[in-house]
């Protein structure tokens, strides 16, 4: 009898893990996807420089997105952060 419950336990354990790991990850973005939005947020310049310039006005885009090319131009490094586990 304790197996059988063992037995039961254990599937229903492992039915529910299954279950909700496919629930995440059908409705989640993947960490290369969050990756690849924060990279273009940065890139339009959309990120606010600190909490209390939420949101960011139009000036602050502009010097954000001129900081942004100022930093890397037309480097492909912002991409490689993005396929980094």
């Amino acid at each position: 009898m304790k197996t059988l419950a063992a037995t039961a336990a254990l599937l229903i354990t492992a039915v529910a893990g299954a279950t909700f790991a496919t629930a995440a990850s059908a409705d989640g973005l993947t960490r290369e996807q969050v990756r690849a939005q924060l990279v273009e947020a940065q890139r339009e310049g959309v990120v606010p420089t600190t909490p209390a310039d939420y949101p960011p006005s139009a000036s602050e885009i502009a010097r954000n997105r001129t900081t942004y090319q100022a930093q890397f131009g037309k480097s492909d490094e912002p991409a490689r952060w993005v396929s980094q586990g």
